[in-house]
């Protein structure tokens, strides 16, 4: 007796060749589409290569006192000079090309190929983005240069948030062997950003652990700058050393009674809470935000070849307030419709854009951490 079974409409078994196929008509795209760092600061407009600002700050704290009668041209004081910051605009762009034959056949989950690519490339320059902009530390943001890179026919880079950020509000976790504390630094603004290699031998480096200590006093530097940071990102094993940090430390509440372990419980909901979203300090509240991409990020520290300048990802801490960042846009993204090329349709997705920093006092940063 013949044993009539199945392998699929794709499989050897000829008695099922004539089974028909069973496709779902979606995509499912398991890769995050979120840009956690570019989407809390602000945008603006840009309208040259290089993007200028300036920055001012209060004299130094002094006496203001002065004698009865003291004639006026004696008490004149020479104002402090005010900073003019800049950034190069970068050009981001992706390339597609998709065939004739391929905008014609019927899809499962596509409409249209030309149209899905398209989408698809634009959301993967925002995520790039975002990558360099938390990343990046190539660059002289007060001399206009980028490492070399924005001379002759190279290809501009715009400078990071961490090319930024003031020397005096930053805190390292690291410590170098006969050294002690004291790596990890950014030199200036507008100096090249250095922060801890792993070195070996006599000097070699050793990463530290995320401690609420860090935290606060970098949140101090800050305060003490002039700013309040409103934001701390971290990659996502930071996050989880933050939290467990937190609740070792004992310093999570929560709406009502009941724990476990130093996990809270939620009286009014019944949930465990493991997660800290907000960190009470002594120089104000700061929303905790993981933020994925930071985990992504390639791990080459120096040099200055394409893919160099990016921190390790997961030795750094942002604190920031989002009013001091904006994403300054020279040419917003667009579709380019390059046209037919044979029997395809080409064309690209393009932007010009750079990161401003309106006051590099107003955020600070943790280096040398792990996890």
């Amino acid at each position: 007796m013949p044993n009539y079974t199945s392998t699929g409409p794709k499989g050897a078994n000829t008695n099922a060749i004539t089974e028909k196929e069973d496709l779902a008509n979606f995509i499912s795209m398991i890769t995050r589409d979120e840009t956690p760092f570019t989407s809390s600061i602000g945008k603006n407009k840009a309208t040259a290569i290089f993007h200028e600002w300036n920055t001012d700050e209060l004299d130094t704290v002094r006496q203001s006192t002065v004698a009865e009668g003291t004639d006026i041209g004696s008490t004149f004081q020479n104002p402090d000079a005010r900073a003019r910051l800049g950034n190069y605009t970068q050009i981001n762009s992706k390339q597609l090309k998709v065939s004739g034959t391929k905008r014609a056949v019927d899809q499962a989950g596509v409409a249209d190929e030309y149209s899905y690519q398209l989408k698809k490339r634009g959301t993967e320059m925002r995520r790039d983005f975002d990558i360099h902009a938390t990343n990046y530390i190539g660059g002289s943001t007060a001399a206009g240069t980028d490492a070399g890179a924005n001379t002759g026919g190279a290809i501009r880079r715009s400078a990071g948030f961490l090319s930024f950020v003031d020397s005096g509000n930053v805190t390292s976790a690291a410590t170098v062997a006969g050294t002690g504390d004291g790596v990890g630094t950014i030199s200036a603004i507008g100096g090249e950003t250095t922060l801890p290699a792993a070195a070996t031998g006599t000097n070699a480096v050793t990463f530290g652990k995320l401690e609420l200590s860090q935290v606060d006093e970098t949140m101090q530097k800050i305060y003490e700058a002039g700013g309040k940071a409103t934001k701390l990102m971290v990659s996502p094993s930071l996050r989880r050393e933050f939290s467990a940090k937190a609740q070792a430390a004992g310093a999570t509440t929560s709406t009502g009674a009941g724990s476990v372990g130093n996990a809270r419980r939620s009286v009014d909901d019944g949930k465990l809470r493991q997660s800290v979203e907000m960190y009470m300090s002594d120089f104000g509240d700061i929303m905790v935000v993981p933020n994925y991409l930071m985990g992504l990020a390639p791990k080459q520290v120096t040099g200055n070849s394409a893919s160099a300048g990016f921190a390790a990802a997961d030795s750094t801490a942002l604190i920031y307030d989002p009013m001091w960042w904006n994403i300054s846009s020279l040419r917003p993204m667009q579709e380019v419709d390059v046209g037919q090329q044979g029997d395809s349709t080409v064309g690209l997705m393009v932007e010009e854009c750079t990161l401003e920093c309106r006051n590099p006092k107003g955020s600070g940063v943790i280096v040398g951490l792990t996890k």
